[in-house]
């Protein structure tokens, strides 16, 4: 059979605030384009918020089990034809018995992952300030307890338990493969249980911008990202505090860019700096300008970064990386050849590092930032990418 032929229906539930999962969701039909013939179904989260919204009681039974998300996708299943399902995140309206209604309708699932779910309720292990893999090792508690979904103890109860039901009830069996974004999420979640030979690692690809001859001017590091504590966003003011009293007028410019539920304690820090400003969110024309006009992008995650996107966008920019040592981010920013690595939450570090890209002046940071982009181009090729996930379409579907 020409790969070409086979369809593939991905299956997204929309986030209240776009990410990085939904940037891949968007872009994946276009990286398959040629070999797979992709189409898409959404649910969103914005449908179970405000007026007309379910009642919190049938959301809770719904995120199981919702019968509408289950005839939209035998709907969706019956015009297209897929091959095979590409799943991503489906809850809370997509609902875990996507699952069992692939199974009735007897295909094949890939799913993505994303975040460390189906074992975290959060996705993101994010417990008390810090990350706790307790739940990988099928202890939730500490996140129930924390009301860390949605800030509510009953929401993330709820979803502890479906998962733990979902886990224990093989309606994960109908999952052929798990498509890992990094080594770090293959080797965590073959040790939280997951068969081996069903994980498999593809990281993204990217598709490179033309790059300008012209020499891009370098005025200030840059925080790009949701205003989250994850993120490591005290961690980055903390060490622009030591930079400020360290280096006083010297001191380098650090700009943040985003939103987030952090965004107005954020805003308030930086106001009482010399040296730090808040833009708020940017995308497009705004988001390019602040990349290219910058000395490094800083990713200071302190929780396990799965691969981490923003990467590959300074790359492509070719701009040098000061990442914490955290996740997926340990394999794709090597350090003194694209970038530094510093501990995740250790201000102290990262104030050195930025030191030492100061030291490294203009045509350091260039050098640096070139490097930077042969890598993207090197391990991020959208070719590449085509042929390995044509090679897992067709291991799975048989043909």
């Amino acid at each position: 059979m020409n790969p070409a032929s086979f369809k593939v229906l991905q299956v997204f539930n929309q986030y209240l605030e776009s990410g990085g999962e939904e940037v891949w969701v968007n872009q994946l039909p276009s990286f398959a384009e040629g070999a797979l013939e992709v189409r898409d179904l959404r649910f969103h989260s914005g449908a179970w918020t405000g007026r007309g919204a379910p009642s919190r009681f049938s959301q809770a039974i719904n995120v199981w089990n919702n019968p509408e998300s289950r005839e939209r996708l035998k709907k969706a299943v019956g015009e297209t034809g897929p091959d095979v399902l590409l799943f991503h995140n489906l809850i809370p309206v997509g609902s875990f018995g996507l699952y069992e209604e692939a199974r009735n309708l007897e295909l094949p699932v890939l799913q993505y992952i994303h975040n460390f779910r189906p074992f975290s309720p959060t996705g993101t292990l994010w417990t008390n300030g810090r990350v706790s893999d307790q739940a990988m090792r099928g202890n939730p508690w500490p996140e129930v307890f924390g009301r860390l979904w949605d800030r509510s103890f009953f929401k993330t109860l709820v979803l502890a338990y479906w998962q733990k039901r979902l886990l224990d009830s093989g309606s994960l069996d109908t999952v052929r493969r798990w498509i890992a974004v990094s080594q770090f999420m293959h080797d965590h979640f073959v040790a939280a249980g997951m068969p081996p030979e069903r994980v498999t690692l593809l990281r993204h690809c990217w598709s490179p911008r033309e790059i300008s001859s012209e020499p891009s001017e370098q005025n200030h590091y840059l925080f790009l990202g949701r205003l989250v504590p994850e993120k490591g966003t005290q961690t980055l003011l903390a060490a622009w505090k030591i930079l400020e009293k360290r280096l006083g007028p010297a001191c380098p410019k650090l700009v943040i860019a985003g939103a987030g539920p952090e965004s107005a304690r954020i805003h308030a820090a930086a106001a009482r700096m010399r040296k730090v400003s808040c833009v708020g969110f940017v995308s497009g024309a705004s988001k390019d300008r602040l990349l290219q006009s910058c000395k490094a992008l800083i990713a200071p995650s302190i929780w396990w970064e799965p691969l981490g996107l923003i990467v590959y966008e300074a790359y492509d920019f070719e701009r040098p990386v000061l990442a914490a040592r955290s996740g997926g981010l340990t394999e794709t920013v090597i350090p003194g050849e694209t970038g530094w690595l510093h501990e995740p939450g250790n201000a102290q570090a990262l104030a050195d590092d930025v030191e030492r890209m100061e030291a490294m002046g203009n045509d350091g940071r260039v050098e640096m930032g070139c490097a930077g982009r042969r890598w993207l181009l090197a391990n991020a090729s959208p070719e590449a990418w085509r042929q390995d996930f044509v090679r897992i379409v067709r291991e799975v579907v048989g043909k």
